[in-house]
């Protein structure tokens, strides 16, 4: 009898064991579709933002960012644009064209306080 019972105990630890790998390929196999899904999203979001930047680069590409200033005097004022305002001046007319856009405050005067 007690061999009936170790050979009946054989078969259920092995079945057991089929059962066990059986879900341990199953969880595998379900872990490896979702890596596949992951990897895909992720793909597919870097050609996106690939995409994006090109778009944007193409976007820029209609303008020209270069400019020139010819320069003709010593002294040029210019605007914020790159557009000559006045050349060959003076530094005295410099000064006061400072004060008049300062508001008539002479920073010379308070950088030497």
């Amino acid at each position: 009898m007690e061999n009936r019972d170790n050979v009946s105990g054989k078969d259920n630890n092995e079945v057991f064991a089929y059962e066990l790998l059986s879900d341990a390929r199953d969880n595998s196999e379900r872990w490896f579709k979702a890596f596949l899904a992951m990897v895909k999203i992720n793909l597919i979001e870097v050609f996106v933002m690939l995409a994006m930047v090109f778009a944007f680069i193409w976007y820029l590409n209609q303008y020209d960012f270069v400019s020139t200033v010819e320069q003709t005097g010593i002294y040029t004022l210019t605007d914020s644009q790159g557009n000559v305002i006045s050349a060959d001046i003076t530094p005295e007319q410099i000064k006061e064209i400072m004060e008049i856009l300062n508001d008539g405050k002479d920073e010379g005067n308070e950088n030497k306080k």
